[in-house]
């Protein structure tokens, strides 16, 4: 989705200070991912905390994966032979991670989400919502219900996470799964003994080590680059086969 497309659907929803930053980064795209948060706020008047919220607001997790996407969007535009690069590397990304998961055992993941009282997703950025989204349209397909939470310091979040408790299963969906607002956001469900289910971009990260289940991509050859733009495929293979593996239990049983 283009950035336009993303300020257009939450324009309603900005403060003066977002608009003001929006129409700067609107008519300075081709600079921005120069910038520091510092930077952007003088050049737009406005403050560092209205930029992050601002990031936040349109889906990315702070201010940085902002700035990655719109880099990698001007890359394209210049540099389009690098489409075909990107799509041997998604390939190889989507083959290597479903060998990872067919040599996984996930029945203690089916059984947890058989047996949970409340389901819970949540997605750190833009791409890892859209994740979450899918899983929760695509488990109530068979009649399973999740819901997804707001990421973040929202009212909403907060109060799901105090009504949680160690019967429930929070699916956690981050690119690195280091993300320094997801491991405050995770502090009360790890302390509740809250069942995590985390699924990354690599198996190396804070998030799997504090997870009770993980799963990930298996990126060929990780860069900025296929961060941004190849992950979504992996990722969704490992939404799929979890469903469809979930079906395959529940019949086998």
């Amino acid at each position: 989705m283009q950035l336009e497309n993303l300020i257009n659907e939450r324009y309603s929803s900005f403060s003066e200070g977002e608009l003001a930053i929006a129409g700067y980064i609107l008519k300075n795209k081709e600079i921005i991912h120069q910038l520091s948060i510092n930077q952007l706020a003088s050049k737009s008047l406005t403050s560092k905390s209205s930029v992050l919220r601002f990031a936040q607001k349109l889906g990315f997790s702070g201010f940085t994966e902002l700035k990655n996407f719109m880099k990698w969007g001007n890359y394209f535009s210049q540099n389009p032979d690098v489409k075909s690069n990107l799509g041997e590397q998604i390939v190889k990304s989507v083959t290597n991670t479903v060998e990872i998961l067919k040599n996984q055992s996930l029945h203690e993941i089916f059984q947890t989400i058989e047996n949970s009282e409340h389901i819970y997703i949540i997605g750190t950025g833009w791409a890892q919502q859209n994740q979450a989204s899918e899983m929760q349209r695509m488990f109530l397909g068979i009649g399973k219900e999740m819901q997804v939470l707001p990421f973040g310091h929202t009212s909403l979040y907060q109060i799901m996470i105090e009504r949680m408790c160690e019967k429930d299963l929070l699916i956690v969906f981050s690119g690195s799964g280091n993300n320094p607002v997801l491991k405050e956001a995770l502090t009360t469900p790890i302390l509740k003994n809250v069942k995590i289910l985390g699924i990354t971009a690599n198996a190396n990260n804070w998030l799997m080590d504090h997870s009770t289940f993980s799963l990930y991509a298996n990126i060929d050859s990780p860069t900025t680059l296929t961060s941004i733009y190849s992950l979504y495929s992996p990722i969704h293979v490992i939404i799929e086969m979890l469903v469809y593996s979930y079906v395959e239990y529940l019949n086998g049983k």
